[in-house]
Protein backbone atom coordinates (compact mmCIF):
# COMPACT_ATOMS: atom_id res chain seq x y z
CA UNK A 1 0.00 0.00 0.00
CA UNK A 2 0.78 3.57 -0.21
CA UNK A 3 0.21 7.04 -0.81
CA UNK A 4 1.19 9.50 -2.90
CA UNK A 5 1.88 12.60 -1.54
CA UNK A 6 3.75 13.91 -4.40
CA UNK A 7 4.38 13.26 -7.32
CA UNK A 8 7.64 11.65 -7.32
CA UNK A 9 7.46 10.83 -3.26
CA UNK A 10 7.85 6.71 -2.62
CA UNK A 11 5.09 4.76 -1.99
CA UNK A 12 3.41 6.62 1.00
CA UNK A 13 -0.49 5.67 1.76
CA UNK A 14 -3.92 7.20 2.10
CA UNK A 15 -6.66 5.58 3.82
CA UNK A 16 -10.51 5.68 3.84
CA UNK A 17 -12.63 4.02 5.91
CA UNK A 18 -14.37 0.31 5.31
CA UNK A 19 -18.00 0.13 6.54
CA UNK A 20 -19.76 -2.22 9.13
CA UNK A 21 -21.08 -5.13 8.64
CA UNK A 22 -24.23 -4.78 6.27
CA UNK A 23 -24.79 -7.75 3.41
CA UNK A 24 -25.11 -6.44 0.25
CA UNK A 25 -28.85 -5.74 -0.86
CA UNK A 26 -30.55 -6.46 -4.33
CA UNK A 27 -29.04 -7.98 -6.98
CA UNK A 28 -25.52 -7.91 -5.14
CA UNK A 29 -27.05 -10.57 -2.62
CA UNK A 30 -27.81 -12.82 -5.67
CA UNK A 31 -25.14 -15.34 -7.29
CA UNK A 32 -23.49 -12.92 -9.60
CA UNK A 33 -22.48 -15.83 -11.94
CA UNK A 34 -25.72 -17.84 -12.52
CA UNK A 35 -26.41 -17.71 -16.07
CA UNK A 36 -22.73 -16.77 -17.18
CA UNK A 37 -20.72 -18.61 -19.26
CA UNK A 38 -17.14 -18.74 -18.56
CA UNK A 39 -14.68 -17.29 -21.39
CA UNK A 40 -12.39 -19.29 -23.23
CA UNK A 41 -8.88 -16.91 -22.35
CA UNK A 42 -7.09 -17.02 -25.63
CA UNK A 43 -3.39 -17.15 -24.36
CA UNK A 44 -0.42 -15.65 -26.68
CA UNK A 45 2.78 -14.50 -26.56
CA UNK A 46 2.73 -11.23 -24.23
CA UNK A 47 5.14 -9.53 -27.00
CA UNK A 48 5.77 -9.59 -30.44
CA UNK A 49 7.99 -11.93 -32.57
CA UNK A 50 10.26 -8.72 -32.77
CA UNK A 51 9.99 -7.27 -29.47
CA UNK A 52 13.14 -6.58 -27.83
CA UNK A 53 11.86 -8.07 -24.64
CA UNK A 54 14.84 -10.23 -22.87
CA UNK A 55 14.86 -13.69 -23.81
CA UNK A 56 13.98 -14.60 -20.83
CA UNK A 57 10.58 -13.40 -20.59
CA UNK A 58 9.34 -14.94 -23.93
CA UNK A 59 7.69 -17.55 -21.92
CA UNK A 60 5.02 -14.82 -20.74
CA UNK A 61 1.69 -15.56 -22.01
CA UNK A 62 -1.25 -13.15 -22.28
CA UNK A 63 -4.83 -12.73 -22.75
CA UNK A 64 -7.91 -10.60 -22.03
CA UNK A 65 -11.32 -11.15 -21.24
CA UNK A 66 -14.55 -9.51 -20.77
CA UNK A 67 -16.45 -8.66 -17.22
CA UNK A 68 -19.53 -7.34 -16.28
CA UNK A 69 -18.88 -3.46 -15.30
CA UNK A 70 -21.27 -4.38 -12.06
CA UNK A 71 -21.83 -7.41 -10.64
CA UNK A 72 -24.63 -6.78 -9.44
CA UNK A 73 -26.23 -6.36 -13.10
CA UNK A 74 -23.63 -9.04 -14.70
CA UNK A 75 -25.73 -9.28 -18.56
CA UNK A 76 -24.45 -5.35 -18.63
CA UNK A 77 -22.04 -3.44 -19.97
CA UNK A 78 -18.58 -4.91 -19.66
CA UNK A 79 -15.02 -4.02 -19.15
CA UNK A 80 -11.97 -5.30 -20.39
CA UNK A 81 -9.10 -7.53 -17.75
CA UNK A 82 -5.79 -7.98 -18.76
CA UNK A 83 -3.73 -11.44 -17.37
CA UNK A 84 -1.06 -13.10 -17.92
CA UNK A 85 0.56 -16.37 -17.45
CA UNK A 86 3.73 -17.98 -16.72
CA UNK A 87 3.20 -21.90 -17.23
CA UNK A 88 4.78 -24.36 -14.90
CA UNK A 89 7.98 -25.74 -16.49
CA UNK A 90 7.68 -29.48 -15.62
CA UNK A 91 4.37 -29.51 -17.68
CA UNK A 92 1.95 -30.46 -15.04
CA UNK A 93 1.63 -27.53 -12.48
CA UNK A 94 0.87 -28.52 -8.57
CA UNK A 95 -1.31 -25.61 -8.63
CA UNK A 96 -2.48 -22.05 -10.06
CA UNK A 97 -0.75 -18.95 -8.26
CA UNK A 98 -2.36 -15.56 -8.87
CA UNK A 99 -0.49 -12.54 -7.79
CA UNK A 100 -0.97 -9.11 -6.85
CA UNK A 101 1.64 -6.12 -6.20
CA UNK A 102 -0.42 -3.76 -4.22
CA UNK A 103 -1.19 -0.58 -4.50
CA UNK A 104 -4.42 -0.53 -4.30
CA UNK A 105 -4.17 -0.53 -8.14
CA UNK A 106 -0.62 -1.23 -9.25
CA UNK A 107 0.41 -2.75 -12.38
CA UNK A 108 -0.14 -6.93 -12.17
CA UNK A 109 0.58 -8.13 -14.85
CA UNK A 110 4.44 -8.37 -15.45
CA UNK A 111 4.39 -10.14 -11.62
CA UNK A 112 5.43 -13.16 -12.96
CA UNK A 113 8.20 -12.16 -14.44
CA UNK A 114 9.70 -11.17 -10.89
CA UNK A 115 10.09 -14.99 -10.51
CA UNK A 116 12.26 -14.93 -13.48
CA UNK A 117 14.11 -12.48 -12.51
CA UNK A 118 15.33 -13.55 -9.31
CA UNK A 119 15.32 -16.77 -10.69
CA UNK A 120 12.86 -19.08 -8.30
CA UNK A 121 13.43 -22.16 -9.93
CA UNK A 122 11.22 -24.46 -7.76
CA UNK A 123 8.19 -21.60 -8.41
CA UNK A 124 8.97 -21.85 -11.61
CA UNK A 125 8.86 -25.27 -12.72
CA UNK A 126 6.01 -26.24 -10.42
CA UNK A 127 3.23 -23.67 -10.31
CA UNK A 128 1.73 -21.61 -12.77
CA UNK A 129 1.62 -18.04 -12.14
CA UNK A 130 -0.91 -15.37 -13.04
CA UNK A 131 -0.41 -12.06 -13.20
CA UNK A 132 -3.43 -9.58 -13.85
CA UNK A 133 -4.01 -5.90 -14.20
CA UNK A 134 -6.86 -4.99 -11.81
CA UNK A 135 -10.23 -3.30 -13.36
CA UNK A 136 -9.26 0.35 -13.67
CA UNK A 137 -5.26 -0.25 -14.24
CA UNK A 138 -3.20 -1.14 -16.68
CA UNK A 139 -4.10 -2.78 -19.92
CA UNK A 140 -7.49 -3.63 -19.37
CA UNK A 141 -10.04 -0.57 -18.87
CA UNK A 142 -8.32 2.62 -16.96
CA UNK A 143 -10.18 4.33 -14.50
CA UNK A 144 -9.56 7.78 -14.64
CA UNK A 145 -9.26 11.26 -12.99
CA UNK A 146 -9.47 15.15 -14.21
CA UNK A 147 -6.18 16.74 -13.61
CA UNK A 148 -5.03 15.78 -9.99
CA UNK A 149 -3.76 18.81 -7.94
CA UNK A 150 -0.63 17.87 -6.10
CA UNK A 151 0.25 20.75 -3.44
CA UNK A 152 3.51 20.96 -1.60
CA UNK A 153 2.16 23.07 1.18
CA UNK A 154 3.53 22.46 4.53
CA UNK A 155 0.86 21.04 6.81
CA UNK A 156 2.31 21.96 10.20
CA UNK A 157 1.42 25.41 9.82
CA UNK A 158 -2.73 26.34 9.61
CA UNK A 159 -2.75 28.11 5.79
CA UNK A 160 -0.42 24.82 4.67
CA UNK A 161 -2.76 22.00 6.54
CA UNK A 162 -6.03 24.34 4.54
CA UNK A 163 -4.23 23.91 0.96
CA UNK A 164 -4.04 20.31 1.47
CA UNK A 165 -7.67 19.95 2.43
CA UNK A 166 -8.45 22.28 -0.50
CA UNK A 167 -6.22 20.05 -3.12
CA UNK A 168 -7.75 17.13 -1.54
CA UNK A 169 -11.29 18.15 -1.52
CA UNK A 170 -10.20 18.82 -5.83
CA UNK A 171 -8.95 15.60 -6.56
CA UNK A 172 -12.02 13.78 -5.01
CA UNK A 173 -13.54 16.15 -7.41
CA UNK A 174 -11.17 15.27 -10.12
CA UNK A 175 -11.89 11.40 -9.98
CA UNK A 176 -15.61 11.25 -9.45
CA UNK A 177 -16.69 14.25 -12.14
CA UNK A 178 -13.82 13.31 -14.24
CA UNK A 179 -14.51 9.45 -14.38
CA UNK A 180 -13.72 7.24 -17.55
CA UNK A 181 -17.10 6.75 -19.29
CA UNK A 182 -16.24 3.32 -19.89
CA UNK A 183 -14.89 2.67 -16.16
CA UNK A 184 -17.40 5.02 -13.58
CA UNK A 185 -15.60 5.83 -10.67
CA UNK A 186 -18.22 4.35 -8.46
CA UNK A 187 -17.67 0.27 -10.08
CA UNK A 188 -14.06 0.38 -8.79
CA UNK A 189 -13.85 -1.11 -5.54
CA UNK A 190 -12.95 -3.88 -3.94
CA UNK A 191 -15.94 -5.74 -3.85
CA UNK A 192 -15.88 -5.43 -7.43
CA UNK A 193 -12.57 -6.36 -8.04
CA UNK A 194 -12.56 -10.17 -6.12
CA UNK A 195 -15.63 -10.98 -8.34
CA UNK A 196 -13.05 -10.31 -11.67
CA UNK A 197 -10.90 -12.56 -9.57
CA UNK A 198 -13.33 -15.29 -9.41
CA UNK A 199 -14.22 -14.56 -12.86
CA UNK A 200 -10.81 -14.80 -14.41
CA UNK A 201 -10.77 -18.41 -12.31
CA UNK A 202 -13.93 -19.41 -13.92
CA UNK A 203 -12.82 -18.74 -17.22
CA UNK A 204 -8.96 -20.58 -17.49
CA UNK A 205 -7.53 -23.82 -17.22
CA UNK A 206 -4.05 -24.24 -16.36
CA UNK A 207 -1.36 -25.16 -18.49
CA UNK A 208 -2.46 -28.36 -17.92
CA UNK A 209 -5.86 -28.27 -19.18
CA UNK A 210 -7.43 -28.97 -16.02
CA UNK A 211 -10.07 -27.11 -14.29
CA UNK A 212 -8.89 -24.44 -11.86
CA UNK A 213 -10.99 -25.64 -8.93
CA UNK A 214 -8.84 -23.40 -6.56
CA UNK A 215 -6.26 -20.83 -6.29
CA UNK A 216 -3.32 -19.46 -4.47
CA UNK A 217 -2.33 -16.32 -3.53
CA UNK A 218 0.57 -13.67 -3.21
CA UNK A 219 -0.58 -10.51 -2.36
CA UNK A 220 1.91 -7.53 -1.10
CA UNK A 221 0.90 -4.93 1.12
CA UNK A 222 -2.48 -3.74 -0.38
CA UNK A 223 -2.51 -7.63 -2.46
CA UNK A 224 -2.65 -8.67 1.32
CA UNK A 225 -6.29 -6.63 1.57
CA UNK A 226 -7.72 -8.07 -1.69
CA UNK A 227 -6.73 -11.80 -1.11
CA UNK A 228 -8.14 -11.92 2.12
CA UNK A 229 -11.51 -10.53 0.89
CA UNK A 230 -11.39 -13.05 -1.80
CA UNK A 231 -11.19 -15.79 0.53
CA UNK A 232 -13.91 -14.31 2.66
CA UNK A 233 -16.23 -14.16 -0.23
CA UNK A 234 -15.14 -17.70 -2.17
CA UNK A 235 -13.69 -19.48 1.02
CA UNK A 236 -14.29 -22.63 -1.15
CA UNK A 237 -12.11 -21.27 -4.25
CA UNK A 238 -9.25 -20.46 -2.15
CA UNK A 239 -6.27 -22.81 -0.95
CA UNK A 240 -2.82 -21.41 -0.07
CA UNK A 241 -2.57 -17.60 0.33
CA UNK A 242 0.28 -16.01 1.17
CA UNK A 243 -0.21 -12.18 2.57
CA UNK A 244 2.83 -10.15 2.41
CA UNK A 245 3.29 -6.44 4.19
CA UNK A 246 -0.10 -7.08 5.78
CA UNK A 247 -3.07 -4.00 6.17
CA UNK A 248 -5.25 -4.75 9.22
CA UNK A 249 -7.83 -6.00 6.25
CA UNK A 250 -10.17 -7.00 9.46
CA UNK A 251 -10.29 -3.26 9.66
CA UNK A 252 -10.70 -0.06 7.77
CA UNK A 253 -8.30 1.77 5.24
CA UNK A 254 -8.58 4.84 6.90
CA UNK A 255 -7.31 3.47 10.29
CA UNK A 256 -4.83 1.43 8.48
CA UNK A 257 -3.77 5.16 7.30
CA UNK A 258 -3.56 6.64 10.46
CA UNK A 259 -1.31 3.77 11.60
CA UNK A 260 1.31 4.98 8.81
CA UNK A 261 2.31 8.36 10.93
CA UNK A 262 3.80 5.88 13.49
CA UNK A 263 5.06 3.44 10.96
CA UNK A 264 7.37 5.88 9.05
CA UNK A 265 8.65 7.72 12.37
CA UNK A 266 9.41 4.00 14.18
CA UNK A 267 11.81 3.35 11.13
CA UNK A 268 13.07 6.98 10.56
CA UNK A 269 14.23 7.30 14.28
CA UNK A 270 15.22 3.22 15.24
CA UNK A 271 16.43 2.45 12.32
CA UNK A 272 17.66 5.03 9.83
CA UNK A 273 19.16 7.54 12.23
CA UNK A 274 21.04 5.12 14.18
CA UNK A 275 22.57 3.90 10.87
CA UNK A 276 23.27 6.99 9.83
CA UNK A 277 24.88 7.92 13.09
CA UNK A 278 26.84 4.86 12.56
CA UNK A 279 28.39 6.45 9.68
CA UNK A 280 28.96 9.99 10.97
CA UNK A 281 32.67 10.04 9.46
CA UNK A 282 31.04 9.93 5.62
CA UNK A 283 27.69 12.43 6.46
CA UNK A 284 28.55 14.38 9.31
CA UNK A 285 24.75 14.12 11.08
CA UNK A 286 25.70 13.40 14.24
CA UNK A 287 26.97 10.37 16.69
CA UNK A 288 24.03 9.52 18.07
CA UNK A 289 20.60 8.58 16.89
CA UNK A 290 19.33 11.37 18.50
CA UNK A 291 21.61 14.04 17.22
CA UNK A 292 20.41 12.86 13.52
CA UNK A 293 17.37 13.27 14.32
CA UNK A 294 17.87 16.77 15.90
CA UNK A 295 20.09 17.81 12.86
CA UNK A 296 16.53 16.72 10.20
CA UNK A 297 14.59 19.22 12.66
CA UNK A 298 17.05 22.19 12.75
CA UNK A 299 17.26 22.18 8.80
CA UNK A 300 13.73 21.64 8.32
CA UNK A 301 12.87 24.46 10.46
CA UNK A 302 15.57 27.10 8.68
CA UNK A 303 14.25 25.87 5.42
CA UNK A 304 10.72 26.98 6.66
CA UNK A 305 12.59 30.08 8.52
CA UNK A 306 14.75 31.24 5.24
CA UNK A 307 12.59 29.96 3.04
CA UNK A 308 13.12 27.41 0.12
CA UNK A 309 16.77 26.62 -1.30
CA UNK A 310 18.02 26.02 -5.01
CA UNK A 311 20.41 23.41 -5.36
CA UNK A 312 22.01 22.41 -8.75
CA UNK A 313 24.48 19.28 -8.97
CA UNK A 314 24.85 16.58 -12.48
CA UNK A 315 22.86 13.62 -12.33
CA UNK A 316 24.50 10.95 -12.38
CA UNK A 317 25.29 8.82 -16.16
CA UNK A 318 24.07 11.78 -17.78
CA UNK A 319 26.87 12.46 -19.22
CA UNK A 320 26.89 16.15 -17.91
CA UNK A 321 23.19 17.30 -17.62
CA UNK A 322 22.36 19.30 -14.11
CA UNK A 323 19.32 19.39 -12.05
CA UNK A 324 17.82 21.78 -10.06
CA UNK A 325 15.34 21.24 -7.57
CA UNK A 326 13.64 23.33 -5.04
CA UNK A 327 14.05 22.10 -1.64
CA UNK A 328 11.72 23.17 0.98
CA UNK A 329 10.18 21.90 4.58
CA UNK A 330 7.92 19.72 2.69
CA UNK A 331 9.76 17.98 -0.25
CA UNK A 332 12.65 17.42 2.92
CA UNK A 333 9.58 15.73 4.39
CA UNK A 334 8.89 13.57 1.37
CA UNK A 335 12.41 12.54 0.33
CA UNK A 336 13.60 11.15 3.90
CA UNK A 337 10.09 8.83 4.27
CA UNK A 338 10.34 7.75 0.67
CA UNK A 339 13.94 6.62 1.43
CA UNK A 340 12.14 4.73 4.76
CA UNK A 341 11.01 2.13 2.49
CA UNK A 342 13.70 -0.16 1.59
CA UNK A 343 16.93 0.01 3.27
CA UNK A 344 19.23 0.35 0.29
CA UNK A 345 18.27 3.61 -0.39
CA UNK A 346 19.66 4.58 3.52
CA UNK A 347 22.63 5.82 2.22
CA UNK A 348 20.73 8.59 -0.37
CA UNK A 349 18.31 9.83 2.15
CA UNK A 350 22.06 10.82 4.88
CA UNK A 351 23.60 12.03 1.17
CA UNK A 352 20.53 13.70 1.26
CA UNK A 353 20.01 15.17 4.21
CA UNK A 354 24.03 15.86 4.87
CA UNK A 355 23.59 18.01 1.15
CA UNK A 356 20.65 20.23 2.04
CA UNK A 357 22.34 20.73 5.50
CA UNK A 358 25.54 22.61 3.83
CA UNK A 359 23.61 24.60 1.62
CA UNK A 360 21.53 25.75 4.63
CA UNK A 361 24.04 26.36 6.84
CA UNK A 362 27.12 26.93 4.86
CA UNK A 363 30.01 26.52 7.09
CA UNK A 364 29.27 22.90 7.35
CA UNK A 365 29.81 22.99 3.22
CA UNK A 366 29.98 19.48 2.00
CA UNK A 367 31.26 18.66 -1.88
CA UNK A 368 28.96 17.45 -3.73
CA UNK A 369 29.09 17.24 -7.56
CA UNK A 370 26.48 14.05 -8.55
CA UNK A 371 23.34 12.89 -7.50
CA UNK A 372 21.98 9.49 -7.98
CA UNK A 373 18.03 9.53 -9.47
CA UNK A 374 15.67 8.50 -6.91
CA UNK A 375 14.07 4.89 -7.04
CA UNK A 376 11.11 4.79 -9.02
CA UNK A 377 7.70 4.60 -7.21
CA UNK A 378 6.45 1.58 -7.98
CA UNK A 379 2.32 2.59 -7.95
CA UNK A 380 3.30 6.06 -10.27
CA UNK A 381 0.44 6.54 -12.32
CA UNK A 382 -2.37 4.33 -10.68
CA UNK A 383 -3.68 7.00 -8.83
CA UNK A 384 -7.34 6.53 -10.17
CA UNK A 385 -7.36 2.87 -9.22
CA UNK A 386 -5.96 3.82 -5.39
CA UNK A 387 -8.41 6.92 -4.96
CA UNK A 388 -11.50 4.91 -6.19
CA UNK A 389 -11.04 1.94 -4.31
CA UNK A 390 -9.36 3.26 -1.02
CA UNK A 391 -12.67 6.18 -0.89
CA UNK A 392 -15.57 3.61 -2.70
CA UNK A 393 -14.95 0.64 -0.26
CA UNK A 394 -16.85 2.88 2.54
CA UNK A 395 -17.61 6.60 3.98
CA UNK A 396 -15.23 8.32 5.15
CA UNK A 397 -15.75 9.35 8.95
CA UNK A 398 -15.46 12.70 10.57
CA UNK A 399 -15.94 16.20 9.15
CA UNK A 400 -12.74 18.19 7.84
CA UNK A 401 -11.90 19.81 11.13
CA UNK A 402 -11.93 16.51 12.68
CA UNK A 403 -9.30 15.51 10.18
CA UNK A 404 -7.46 18.58 10.65
CA UNK A 405 -7.17 17.92 14.55
CA UNK A 406 -6.30 14.55 13.87
CA UNK A 407 -3.51 15.14 11.71
CA UNK A 408 -2.42 17.78 14.30
CA UNK A 409 -2.04 15.51 16.96
CA UNK A 410 -0.47 13.41 14.66
CA UNK A 411 1.75 15.36 13.94
CA UNK A 412 3.04 16.19 17.19
CA UNK A 413 3.48 12.59 17.98
CA UNK A 414 4.98 11.18 14.56
CA UNK A 415 6.65 14.55 12.90
CA UNK A 416 7.89 12.76 9.79
CA UNK A 417 4.38 12.23 8.05
CA UNK A 418 2.02 12.83 11.00
CA UNK A 419 0.98 16.12 9.83
CA UNK A 420 0.33 14.84 6.38
CA UNK A 421 -3.41 13.20 6.92
CA UNK A 422 -4.68 15.99 6.01
CA UNK A 423 -4.32 15.70 2.71
CA UNK A 424 -7.00 13.02 2.28
CA UNK A 425 -9.64 13.04 -0.96
CA UNK A 426 -11.85 10.97 0.98
CA UNK A 427 -12.50 13.41 3.23
CA UNK A 428 -14.39 15.00 0.27
CA UNK A 429 -15.54 11.94 -1.25
CA UNK A 430 -19.74 11.65 -2.45
CA UNK A 431 -19.73 8.02 -1.50
CA UNK A 432 -21.96 6.51 -4.14
CA UNK A 433 -25.50 5.27 -3.04
CA UNK A 434 -26.21 1.65 -2.91
CA UNK A 435 -23.19 0.54 -3.73
CA UNK A 436 -22.20 -2.97 -1.67
CA UNK A 437 -20.47 -2.91 1.51
CA UNK A 438 -17.76 -5.32 2.19
CA UNK A 439 -18.50 -7.99 4.52
CA UNK A 440 -16.09 -8.33 7.67
CA UNK A 441 -13.57 -10.82 7.96
CA UNK A 442 -13.40 -13.23 10.93
CA UNK A 443 -11.28 -15.93 9.81
CA UNK A 444 -13.96 -18.55 10.34
CA UNK A 445 -14.03 -19.14 6.75
CA UNK A 446 -11.55 -19.71 4.21
CA UNK A 447 -7.81 -21.18 3.66
CA UNK A 448 -4.93 -20.81 6.48
CA UNK A 449 -3.50 -17.16 5.77
CA UNK A 450 0.92 -17.33 5.76
CA UNK A 451 1.15 -13.99 6.84
CA UNK A 452 5.21 -12.59 6.27
CA UNK A 453 5.64 -8.83 8.33
CA UNK A 454 8.94 -7.06 9.26
CA UNK A 455 9.25 -5.58 12.36
CA UNK A 456 9.58 -2.26 11.13
CA UNK A 457 7.61 -1.71 8.08
CA UNK A 458 6.47 2.24 7.41
CA UNK A 459 3.98 1.60 5.43
CA UNK A 460 2.16 -1.11 6.61
CA UNK A 461 3.26 -1.22 10.44
CA UNK A 462 3.44 -4.42 12.11
CA UNK A 463 0.71 -3.06 14.47
CA UNK A 464 -2.01 -3.83 11.53
CA UNK A 465 -0.42 -7.16 10.67
CA UNK A 466 -0.91 -8.06 14.85
CA UNK A 467 -4.31 -7.15 14.69
CA UNK A 468 -5.38 -8.77 11.42
CA UNK A 469 -3.53 -11.56 12.88
CA UNK A 470 -5.58 -11.93 16.06
CA UNK A 471 -8.53 -11.27 14.89
CA UNK A 472 -8.04 -13.80 11.91
CA UNK A 473 -6.82 -17.07 14.33
CA UNK A 474 -6.74 -19.22 10.33
CA UNK A 475 -3.64 -17.41 10.30
CA UNK A 476 0.18 -17.60 11.02
CA UNK A 477 2.45 -14.47 11.25
CA UNK A 478 5.89 -15.36 10.24
CA UNK A 479 8.24 -11.90 11.47
CA UNK A 480 10.93 -10.40 10.06
CA UNK A 481 12.86 -9.27 12.98
CA UNK A 482 15.17 -6.41 13.10
CA UNK A 483 13.50 -5.07 9.08
CA UNK A 484 11.85 -2.66 8.16
CA UNK A 485 11.54 -3.06 4.04
CA UNK A 486 8.13 -3.37 3.11
CA UNK A 487 7.50 -6.38 1.09
CA UNK A 488 9.76 -9.06 1.98
CA UNK A 489 9.46 -12.49 -0.26
CA UNK A 490 11.53 -12.57 -3.31
CA UNK A 491 13.68 -10.22 -2.00
CA UNK A 492 16.38 -12.74 -1.52
CA UNK A 493 15.93 -13.26 1.95
CA UNK A 494 16.52 -17.07 2.71
CA UNK A 495 14.29 -17.91 5.45
CA UNK A 496 11.07 -16.42 4.09
CA UNK A 497 12.01 -17.47 0.48
CA UNK A 498 11.79 -21.02 2.09
CA UNK A 499 8.82 -20.64 3.91
CA UNK A 500 7.01 -19.41 1.57
CA UNK A 501 7.69 -21.77 -1.28
CA UNK A 502 7.50 -24.71 1.71
CA UNK A 503 3.86 -23.53 1.81
CA UNK A 504 2.59 -22.68 -1.94
CA UNK A 505 4.69 -25.90 -2.78
CA UNK A 506 4.45 -28.39 -0.39
CA UNK A 507 1.81 -27.03 1.96
CA UNK A 508 3.51 -26.95 5.14
CA UNK A 509 2.67 -24.87 7.40
CA UNK A 510 5.17 -22.77 9.65
CA UNK A 511 5.31 -23.82 13.09
CA UNK A 512 3.23 -20.78 15.42
CA UNK A 513 5.99 -17.84 16.60
CA UNK A 514 8.06 -18.77 13.92
CA UNK A 515 10.22 -15.83 12.72
CA UNK A 516 13.61 -14.91 10.29
CA UNK A 517 16.40 -12.50 10.29
CA UNK A 518 16.17 -9.39 8.25
CA UNK A 519 18.91 -8.65 5.85
CA UNK A 520 22.15 -6.77 6.71
CA UNK A 521 21.80 -2.58 6.43
CA UNK A 522 23.91 -1.64 3.83
CA UNK A 523 27.05 0.42 4.45
CA UNK A 524 28.18 4.20 3.21
CA UNK A 525 29.97 2.52 0.48
CA UNK A 526 26.45 1.44 -0.87
CA UNK A 527 25.71 4.89 -2.34
CA UNK A 528 26.52 4.19 -5.40
CA UNK A 529 24.09 1.32 -5.68
CA UNK A 530 20.95 3.36 -4.46
CA UNK A 531 19.35 3.03 -8.43
CA UNK A 532 20.59 0.04 -9.15
CA UNK A 533 17.91 -3.00 -9.36
CA UNK A 534 20.86 -5.66 -9.45
CA UNK A 535 20.18 -9.15 -9.86
CA UNK A 536 22.30 -10.50 -7.89
CA UNK A 537 21.72 -8.20 -4.51
CA UNK A 538 18.36 -8.43 -2.20
CA UNK A 539 16.89 -5.44 -3.66
CA UNK A 540 12.82 -4.35 -2.74
CA UNK A 541 11.22 -6.86 -5.20
CA UNK A 542 8.37 -4.12 -5.73
CA UNK A 543 11.03 -1.65 -6.46
CA UNK A 544 12.53 -4.48 -9.34
CA UNK A 545 9.31 -5.23 -10.00
CA UNK A 546 8.70 -1.56 -11.30
CA UNK A 547 12.17 -1.47 -13.17
CA UNK A 548 10.96 -4.84 -15.22
CA UNK A 549 7.57 -3.11 -15.57
CA UNK A 550 9.41 0.17 -17.09
CA UNK A 551 11.22 -2.49 -19.18
CA UNK A 552 7.99 -4.73 -20.64
CA UNK A 553 5.32 -2.49 -20.59
CA UNK A 554 6.15 -0.44 -24.02
CA UNK A 555 6.46 -4.01 -25.61
CA UNK A 556 3.12 -5.81 -24.67
CA UNK A 557 0.90 -6.73 -27.45
CA UNK A 558 -1.72 -8.40 -26.26
CA UNK A 559 -4.71 -10.60 -27.86
CA UNK A 560 -7.85 -9.13 -27.94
Amino acid sequence: MRRAVAKWAGPLLSLALLGTALSPTGAAAADPFRGLAPQKIKWESCFGPMSSAPPAYARLECGTLKAPLDWRKPNGKKITLAVSRLKAKSGKPKSVLFTNPGGPGGYGLDLPLLFVAVDRERMQRNVDIIGIDVRGTGLGTQAACKKLTWSMADPRKAAGANALLAAAKKNAAACQKGASKSLPSRYVTTWQTVHDLEWIRRSMRNSAGAEVKKIDWLGYSAGTWLGAHYARYFPERARRFVLDSNVDFTSTWQKARVRQSKGFQDRFVKQWAPWAAKYDATYGLGKTASAVVARYTKVRAALVEKGPIKIEYELEGSGGLTYTEIVDGPSLDYSIAASMYMKMAFPYAADYLAYVSSVVFPANARARTERAPQAKDPYAGQDPTYFNITCNDARFTGEPADLKAQAAAEGEKYPLLGYYLVDEPCQFWKHPARNPVLKHLTGKKGPRLLMIQSALDPATPMAGALAAHRKYPNSRLVTVENEGDHAIYLSDNPCVDRIVENYLIDGKYPKKGTSCKGAPLPSADDADEVPIIAMGRAVNPLYRLAQISEQVRPLYSLPR
